[in-house]
């Protein structure tokens, strides 16, 4: 997996189930050796790390958060819109494993209304995972630059967005129906 790809699909388990999310899908995905090497100890600390990193970023006030993808002029063009587009991927991917019914909100099934802006991110979200960009297909690589950029900014205000509109329904899955008291 790549790691665009797989820093979406972190991105999504944060935005549709909160914290510990993401450990707990790894520890549910895998078998259980019986005993476990450095390596994979070092591995989950890291992605323990990335996962708290990642959840501060979403849940901060300054809206810091930016979708792990490679800079500005490292590799070409054409392989930062491959990152993209398995970020959002990566991004659908982990919201549908967070128990997002993606399908009959995009499609406007039970609770679409509640999740429009959601589905229009989200259906956004699956169309920009289908992006490619061939040598021919750049002619102007400024302009095509300029472009990214502003898909990549969409994505990181959508993720925040969808982060927001998913608060209310990851406290009831951590809280129940309890009501919650803020002060």
């Amino acid at each position: 997996m790549d790691t665009a790809e797989f820093h979406g699909g972190i991105c999504g388990l944060l935005c549709a189930r909160g914290p510990g999310a993401v450990a707990a899908w790894l520890r549910d995905s895998t078998l259980r050796p019986r005993s476990e090497s450095a390596d994979a100890g070092a591995a989950k600390a890291r992605l323990h790390d990335a996962e708290a990193e990642t959840w501060r970023l979403l849940n901060g006030l300054g809206l810091e958060f930016y979708p792990l993808l490679p800079e500005d002029g490292e590799p070409e063009l054409r392989e930062r819109v491959t990152a993209l587009a398995l970020w959002c991927h990566g991004f659908v991917t982990g919201l549908g494993l967070g128990g997002m019914a993606l399908e009959a909100a995009s499609q406007g099934g039970a609770g679409a209304d509640e999740q429009a802006p959601l589905a229009e991110i989200v259906a956004d979200f699956i169309e920009i995972s289908r992006a490619a960009a061939g040598a021919g297909e750049i002619k102007n690589s400024e302009q095509a630059g300029f472009d990214l950029a502003e898909v990549i900014e969409y994505v990181r205000v959508g993720v925040q967005l969808a982060f927001e509109e998913l608060r209310t329904r990851r406290e009831h899955a951590v809280l129940g129906d309890k009501p919650v008291m803020r002060h």
